[in-house]
């Protein structure tokens, strides 16, 4: 064989070689789940799924929840209603008051959006649950406890969902890095002794922007475990909640032995309206900052926008770890 067949023929061989490797590399495929109605059939098409793939669901389906156990999403797939531009319907997750979360996220790089998460707990029961207390009942848990997402896997995306009646908390994060909590309406979730939106649990860290939160308990909060850290920025507080919008717990809240709140907290940008509670309350020492900056609040002095907690106050805050400047007030 002469030298030029030769290269000829090797040249041939590299790219049949090279077009088998490319046929099989499986690019990422958009399930069409427009045609799903029912539970076990969304649990079918999230078996079906590769890492990569996304699920299409008709913005008017609904899901009851109710006789179900938690959907867990074990793989790192997109889950959208896509709701039509201008229009806020969207693919209804729904539940007669069952206590559990309806989706369990174990997987990383995860994204659910354009979904509608409904529990049944919409109101308060403060006066219930202090009368039990009264009584030497621990009342919040007299009445079912529920949640919408538990979210025990990093780099998340939960993106303009709704989430309303949930009374423990409408999203759970525990022990998971770079979430990313944006442009949903959070609501309706302020069950007095629990009420949450967000909850960062454990070593959790998130970004938390453009959303609309009101009538709950506490929007933002965190069990200030160390590493936990939020950045709470472009949101919008309501007027209605029934506790501090924003929180972070500490040492003694945990009974750990420490006072540690937290690693950073991060909250600009924001509009808060509440006037009838402060802002935030801050409930121990930061590991390293708290910063609050650049926002538009109702309340008129640093004393009436920032609370302290667990014999923690302004004084005994190390003034290198508490910034507030440049904040505006509305009238």
């Amino acid at each position: 064989m002469t030298d030029k067949c030769f290269m000829k023929n090797l040249l041939l061989l590299v790219i049949i070689s090279s077009c088998t490797q490319f046929s099989n590399l499986r690019k990422p495929s958009s399930l069409d789940g427009s045609h799903v109605n029912t539970v076990a059939q969304l649990r079918e098409m999230i078996e079906r799924a590769n890492n990569g793939d996304t699920i299409k669901i008709d913005q008017y389906m609904a899901f009851n929840m109710t006789d179900e156990t938690t959907i867990v999403i074990d793989k790192s797939i997109t889950i959208m209603g896509y709701p039509d531009p201008g229009e806020n319907k969207r693919a209804h997750f729904f539940s007669f008051g069952k206590p559990l979360p309806m989706f369990k996220i174990t997987a990383p790089r995860v994204t659910l959006s354009g979904l509608k998460f409904e529990g049944t707990e919409t109101d308060s029961k403060k006066s219930e649950i202090i009368e039990l207390n009264r009584q030497g009942i621990k009342g919040v848990y007299k009445f079912p406890v529920i949640r919408g997402v538990d979210i025990n896997a990093s780099d998340v995306t939960i993106k303009n969902c709704e989430f309303k009646g949930f009374s423990h908390a409408a999203i759970f994060i525990t022990d998971a890095k770079n979430i990313l909590i944006e442009e949903n309406f959070i609501h309706h979730n302020q069950r007095w002794g629990l009420g949450y939106g967000v909850t960062l649990n454990g070593a959790s860290t998130a970004k938390i922007t453009r959303n609309t939160f009101n009538h709950n308990r506490h929007s933002i909060a965190g069990t200030g475990h160390s590493g936990q850290s939020y950045e709470a920025s472009y949101n919008w507080f309501g007027p209605n909640h029934n506790d501090t919008p924003l929180d972070m717990h500490g040492g003694k809240d945990r009974k750990d032995g420490t006072q540690i709140a937290g690693r950073k907290i991060d909250i600009h940008h924001n509009t808060i309206l509440s006037t009838n509670v402060k802002a935030f309350i801050h409930r121990g020492i930061p590991e390293e900052s708290v910063l609050f900056y650049k926002n538009v609040i109702k309340t008129k002095t640093i004393d009436s926008t920032i609370g302290y907690y667990n014999g923690v106050t302004k004084g005994s805050l190390p003034a290198e770890k508490f910034k507030y400047f440049q904040n505006t007030v509305k009238d």
